[in-house]
């Protein structure tokens, strides 16, 4: 199906330099709420539902990440935004390596919160493997699970749970499918915009890629959030949207 094909439901709020935030598997944009509230005073904040996930309504579960990075390149052309800096959260890092690869004429720079070029390690795979099943055979399982996992307080819960249902599992099966088959790993030096990196402390099967990126791409910033686990966006919300201003602002 192709990019013209799906209708994106989107969210922007604030000006100036666009801030695009990238979901995982099965979630949806209203995990970056925190960054609609803490950044859109300096930035203009866009999130959205990918095909299949939230209010971005998609029944074909035939793609690949490259669809999903040109389902991107067409909100970007609605939009009218000529360049922006891509923030992935998890998996949802994955399009934007896609994306940055792909069409790097349109991206400012990259940040990638939990972010790998590939699934490499047994960990992130039996994560990934969990994933799949869980969305082809106990769907509200694995909803629940994300939206408690990712709740600041009892009502994020609940939206987030809310937010989730409205999704097509078989779509969230297949995206866990091609992130955990892709990989970038020996194209990431042709990424030459500015990338800057987050992993928790605590988040121990992540960290070592971010030695990947140190050595790969050419300017590579990496912040460690002490006690962290992976979901840095939402759980140090405050932290997260403090360093990513610092950062941004300094490669506008």
């Amino acid at each position: 199906m192709a990019a013209r094909d799906v209708h994106t439901s989107y969210r922007e709020s604030g000006s100036g330099l666009p801030l695009v935030f990238i979901h995982p598997p099965a979630l949806t944009s209203r995990i970056f709420k925190y960054q609609h509230e803490g950044l859109n005073q300096n930035f203009k904040v866009i999130t959205y539902d990918m095909r299949g996930h939230g209010n971005t309504l998609c029944r074909e579960d035939s793609f690949t990440i490259g669809t999903l990075s040109d389902d991107l390149l067409a909100l970007l052309d609605k939009l009218e935004i000529e360049k922006a800096i891509l923030c992935g959260y998890s998996a949802g890092g994955t399009v934007a390596q896609d994306f940055v690869l792909r069409y790097p004429e349109r991206v400012r720079a990259l940040v990638l919160s939990g972010g790998f070029p590939q699934v490499a390690s047994w960990f992130l795979e039996k994560e990934f493997r969990l994933g799949i099943h869980l969305a082809a055979h106990y769907p509200l399982f694995l909803i629940n699970g994300l939206a408690w996992s990712h709740k600041v307080d009892g009502e994020d819960r609940q939206e987030i749970a809310e937010e989730c249902k409205k999704g097509s599992q078989m779509i969230w099966r297949r995206f866990y499918e091609e992130s955990m088959k892709y990989s970038c790993t020996e194209s990431l030096p042709e990424i030459q915009v500015p990338l800057l990196l987050f992993y928790g402390s605590r988040s121990f099967y992540f960290l070592p890629y971010q030695e990947i990126y140190q050595r790969l791409v050419p300017h590579t910033d990496t912040i460690i959030v002490p006690g962290a686990f992976h979901q840095i966006p939402v759980k140090q919300y405050r932290f997260f949207n403090h360093a990513l201003t610092h950062w941004a602002e300094s490669v506008r």
